[in-house]
């Protein structure tokens, strides 16, 4: 099995969410990478640092880069199960790379090899976390052929 990584823009702070990703994160063999979010009030440029935050830690990893973002493809569970598993025999780490609450740049869009949507409609930032770190738990279920995916 690969290693797979989550490099996110800030931790989570509210109750909620940390309750939700962790219930998945008990769950799964998943690396998580937080970097500082930007504190910038303006959100084209803490949309920039952030950006760059991201990529300055991408360039010390390596790994097939999936970007969460809005304007990647859509998967069924289904097919995100079976994309996941084509993947699973191979030495390349996959890394998923989530951004802050204003989205990513170009050039993080460019660095990565596939982008993912997770959703037609817009989420919160932190709610992306648990949604996504759900469907890897769901592929994962998918795989081994148990009830949890129905």
């Amino acid at each position: 099995m690969n290693k797979v990584t989550l490099l996110a823009v800030g931790s989570v702070k509210t109750a909620w969410a940390k309750e939700g990703c962790d219930q998945y994160l008990d769950r799964i063999d998943i690396d998580v990478i937080e970097v500082p979010a930007s504190k910038q009030k303006d959100e084209l440029k803490q949309k920039e640092e952030d950006s760059d935050a991201l990529l300055k830690r991408l360039e010390k990893m390596k790994g097939e880069v999936w970007v969460l973002d809005d304007t990647g493809i859509s998967m069924t569970s289904l097919t995100f199960a079976k994309t996941l598993e084509k993947c699973r025999d191979c030495s390349v780490p996959l890394i998923f790379v989530l951004g802050g609450a204003f989205g990513l740049t170009d050039a993080v869009r460019q660095r990565g090899d596939t982008l993912l949507r997770l959703s037609e409609m817009v989420l919160p930032h932190e709610l992306c976390r648990v949604v996504f770190l759900e469907q890897l738990y769901r592929a994962h279920q998918i795989q081994k052929g148990t009830g949890y995916h129905h």
